[in-house]
């Protein structure tokens, strides 16, 4: 399995001139991921750890491109990775947008804990899932139907964030994930 380690994650990031914006949000959701996995894998649970932390720090490669050609970003990174040689974190990337209520059948996965690590961070600081949503349709709610599906997927990443937390000796909103950082990263 072709997995970048986190030097080479950071390499690629500033071999695309990732802004420094996108790069502190990305290295925080894989603070996030990484914590709620290694806490996962006490239990039951088996995530591959540098599979959850490749796929964190790379799961926006493609969002400062996409702002200007309009692609969809996660579409357009999980094919960068695939053309890059790493086709474990495609889908993982693909996936980190959205979320149905199908995915949530089964194990904590990767994918699940990237997508939720992701909708746990606003810009480079962790909030309640509900912060980010009115973050989301703030941001990207364009239209009112879009505001309104923006809404409608906040109950399916509330049930995710059960299922993740039924598994944890901690909650959503304590004191050990909300007060998660990244140190010193340079700005740009």
């Amino acid at each position: 399995m072709s997995i970048p380690t986190r030097r080479e994650c950071l390499f690629l990031m500033e071999q695309i001139q990732m802004p420094g914006h996108i790069r502190k949000h990305s290295l925080m959701v894989a603070e996030i991921a990484l914590y709620l996995s290694r806490l996962l894998n006490r239990n039951s649970t088996r995530l591959n750890l540098e599979l959850v932390e490749a796929a964190a720090l790379l799961h926006d490669i493609a969002k400062a491109r996409s702002l200007h050609t309009g692609e969809n970003h996660s579409e357009l990174g999980a094919s960068m990775l695939l053309e890059w040689g790493f086709p474990p974190l495609a889908p993982i990337v693909r996936e980190h947008v959205s979320l149905d209520l199908q995915r949530l059948r089964g194990p904590v996965t990767e994918s699940l804990v990237v997508n939720y690590a992701d909708k746990r961070v606003k810009h480079d600081q962790v909030v309640t899932i509900e912060d980010r949503f009115h973050d989301l349709v703030e941001r990207y709610g364009r239209t009112q139907d879009h505001r309104k599906w923006i809404l409608q997927k906040l109950d399916v990443y509330r049930a995710l964030e059960r299922k993740i937390f039924d598994h944890l000796a901690i909650s959503p909103s304590g004191v050990e994930l909300m007060c998660l950082s990244v140190p010193g990263w340079p700005e740009d």
